[in-house]
């Protein structure tokens, strides 16, 4: 009795309808990126686009972001949450179609990056505005905790799957795929009609916030978020050199996330206490260290290893980080705070990106590339213990 207590005290107890509907909408959304998220930078490179024109890619994908952003929470403002997040996930699919016929139409590499752009100015100001607001503040942690684990069983079963649709049919028929499931996760957002009160936004305001003096530590905390760039774009790369069988890739990644996935109900637990900083700051350290023994990776072993203790401690990182700012914007302006958010790790994963691109300049060697990118993305991890 006592274990099961113990068990049912890791969970959420009061989750609304409203957070329970994104839950299941987001979960949806996941297991499709699952399935193309880490295939997404290896086709790129597969089909013969170099490191360099890769960062072009998600360079103009990050620009174009930064620009448009507040227009994604000028929307949500105005037409609810879950419109938002129902555009976002129509213009994911079509950017994942949009990526299957580049190899038809060269002209769609410059175009994919606006969709993808346009897919996270509806998508992200509305998902986080969504379940800031909804959550429940006494269990938030938990909440947060219990949506990363429903998410990571899909990252388990996501990569796996993909793997095996890539080696018996190919990228096609993943990204059809994946696309279908995209338009499917609205599915559970659209079922009750979503009552919310008309507000404007302001588009300038947006960014006095990020040069406000009240948020510089926290934007600072948030430009961490530049690591996220080479762990979905440069490691998937990196790792596909090692693992060159696509099936057993998407194996390896889904045993790491398992096992990574034990551990984030406690962390999550832990960020409803008084002990969320120092959660923070251990998982800032531990996921630096787990960037830096990257640069020694050269076996399948090693890419298992390195890759569930990277988990793991983005996982230690994210629930108390993500309670932390979801506590931020219930206290201010949920939207601007969201936004301040999205804003702040986008000019993180721009400044690598350009960071990154400059440096090709001078590396023509690939696997040379891969380990200075490891060593800076340690770098930009342990920016996030100043949160």
């Amino acid at each position: 009795m006592h274990l099961k207590n113990f068990f049912l005290g890791l969970l959420p107890q009061r989750m609304n309808r409203q957070v329970r509907e994104i839950f299941v909408s987001t979960i949806l959304v996941n297991f499709a990126l699952a399935m193309v998220m880490i295939f997404e930078p290896i086709y790129l490179y597969q089909i013969g686009y170099s490191l360099q024109k890769i960062m072009l890619f998600y360079l103009l994908v990050y620009a174009i972001y930064i620009l448009i952003m507040p227009l994604g929470a000028k929307f949500a403002r105005a037409r609810g949450y879950e419109w938002g997040i129902f555009w976002g996930s129509c213009f994911f699919a079509l950017f994942y179609l949009a990526l299957f016929f580049i190899t038809k139409f060269e002209w769609l590499f410059y175009v994919a990056p606006l969709i993808f752009a346009v897919q996270k100015m509806f998508y992200w100001p509305a998902y986080h505005a969504g379940f800031a607001k909804f959550s429940d503040v006494t269990e938030e942690g938990r909440e947060v905790g219990a949506l990363s684990i429903s998410t990571s069983l899909v990252y388990i079963l996501g990569p796996a799957f993909a793997g095996f649709i890539i080696s018996n049919w190919g990228y096609g028929d993943l990204f059809v795929i994946a696309s279908l499931i995209f338009l499917l996760s609205n599915l559970p957002t659209l079922i009750t009609k979503e009552k919310f009160r008309y507000k404007d936004f302001s588009y300038l305001q947006a960014y006095k916030d990020l040069l406000s003096k009240e948020n510089r530590r926290a934007f600072f905390a948030y430009l961490g978020f530049g690591e996220e760039l080479v762990v979905l774009v440069l490691w998937p790369i990196s790792i596909s050199l090692i693992v060159t069988n696509i099936l057993d890739l998407g194996l390896i990644v889904a045993l790491a996330t398992f096992i990574t996935m034990l551990i984030t109900l406690y962390i999550g637990k832990l960020s409803d206490s008084r002990y969320k900083k120092s959660v923070l700051n251990l998982g800032s350290a531990f996921y630096a260290f787990a960037w830096f023994i990257r640069i020694f990776v050269v076996n399948q072993i090693g890419v298992f290893l390195v890759d569930t203790m990277s988990r793991l401690a983005k996982n230690i990182i994210m629930v108390p980080l993500t309670s932390i700012t979801y506590e931020r914007a219930k206290k201010k302006s949920v939207m601007s705070s969201v936004v301040f958010f999205e804003m702040s790790l986008a000019i993180g994963k721009l400044l690598a990106i350009l960071l990154i691109y400059f440096a090709l300049f001078f590396i023509s060697n690939d696997l040379l590339a891969f380990k200075l990118t490891f060593i800076l993305a340690g770098f930009m991890s342990l920016l996030y213990s100043l949160l």
